[in-house]
């Protein structure tokens, strides 16, 4: 009974994904055509997978083998799509041939399956009754799929966010969003479901379907909410990034001693000189957590680890080269001893602080005056 219900709820959210991409083809307002279509791309895909879940759930795979992974690759669609409809219908600005780019998974992955779509149906039968229960690969891909999917689920609740909350569209795209991301847990619980083989009223396929009725029927009523005349808008600019270490900054007396103590230790105990050297060695020495020291190089020094290190070997090797009685020790053996791990760090990093290469700062320092 319960899975009678089910399957003709699939059949009604076919039916009304069909029924929604074909109204959606020629759009009355220009200015909409592009979010449109790709909305009507994404409910008939939605319609393929239900339709293929329809399948499962009455048991016809092995009547159709032709079902058999005809679907795999369209969940790799879905994200891409989701969000480039989130961007034309918020956002006058053209999508553009890189768009086509998010794609590309979806693409690479469908002509990988060639081979075996092309096989004969009784090819695919026999293939079907060689598995009890799921190819651990389909559920490796499966797990990709989804992952994909939450990172352009992410991608579109960044836009939507960036929309004025007075926007006509704000309050239904945010609502949307919810149940997308609602829809796209019921997936997971779908994909563990088959990976673990489990017994359960519902089948994986009830609930797969479930949460793409979810999808289509979350989605079908906001597009017919969208008010009259509505024409996408010019989006704010994204929100600049926090400041790094803005939530716990250091108080003047604070950072002044800590400073103090880390130039202590770098004049007098030279820590630098050892190549391997790492931030969480440095911060022991000086008694400051990782986090501390960090925030004073980066923040107070304004440079990173590295650089930090290095302004410090640059400057011991110069005071080397332009030692006399190490004139006759290779540039390598000096800069192994000021720290550097290599001929090339050491190159590079000379020059970015001197302007000069090793070589040519110890012609420099040797030529008399």
């Amino acid at each position: 009974m319960v899975n009678t219900i089910i399957s003709w709820l699939f059949l009604a959210a076919i039916a009304q994904a069909v029924f929604l991409s074909i109204s959606l083809i020629h759009p009355r307002q220009p200015e909409m055509r592009t979010a449109n279509r790709l909305l009507s791309a994404l409910l008939l895909i939605f319609s393929a997978i239900i339709g293929h879940a329809w399948l499962g759930l009455n048991h016809l795979y092995q009547a159709y083998p032709h079902s058999a992974l005809a679907i795999v690759t369209l969940g790799l669609a879905v994200g891409p799509l989701l969000y480039l409809y989130l961007h034309a219908i918020l956002s006058d600005a053209p999508l553009g041939r890189r768009a086509l780019l998010h794609f590309l998974p979806f693409a690479v992955t469908t002509l990988a399956m060639l081979p075996f779509y092309l096989r004969t149906a009784n090819e695919k039968l026999a293939w079907m009754r060689g598995f009890d229960g799921w190819p651990w690969y389909l559920a490796l891909f499966a797990v990709v799929k989804m992952a994909i999917l939450f990172c352009y689920l992410r991608a579109g609740h960044r836009l939507v966010q960036r929309v004025p909350a007075e926007s006509a569209l704000v309050a239904d795209l945010r609502r949307l969003m919810r149940v997308w991301l609602f829809s796209a847990g019921l997936s997971v619980l779908a994909v563990a479901m088959a990976a673990a083989d489990a017994d359960l009223p519902l089948s994986v396929e009830a609930v797969d379907g479930g949460a793409l009725m979810l999808f289509v029927f979350a989605t079908a009523y906001t597009a017919m909410r969208l008010p009259l005349g509505y024409r996408p808008q010019a989006l704010p600019p994204a929100p600049p990034p926090k400041p790094r270490y803005a939530d716990k900054p250091l108080a003047a007396t604070e950072r002044d001693a800590f400073l103090a103590r880390l130039t202590s230790c770098m004049e007098q105990d030279q820590p630098f000189r050892n190549g391997e050297l790492k931030l969480e060695e440095l911060a022991t020495q000086v008694a400051l957590t990782p986090h501390e020291l960090s925030q004073i190089i980066n923040q107070h020094c304004g440079v990173n680890f590295a650089d930090f290190l290095n302004r410090y070997r640059v400057d011991a090797l110069k005071t080397a080269l332009h030692d006399p009685r190490q004139a006759s020790t290779s540039i390598l053996d000096l800069s192994l001893m000021a720290g550097f791990n290599s001929k090339s760090a050491m190159n590079r990093a000379f020059k970015k602080h001197t302007g000069m290469t090793p070589g040519e700062f110890r012609e420099q320092a040797q030529a008399p005056a």
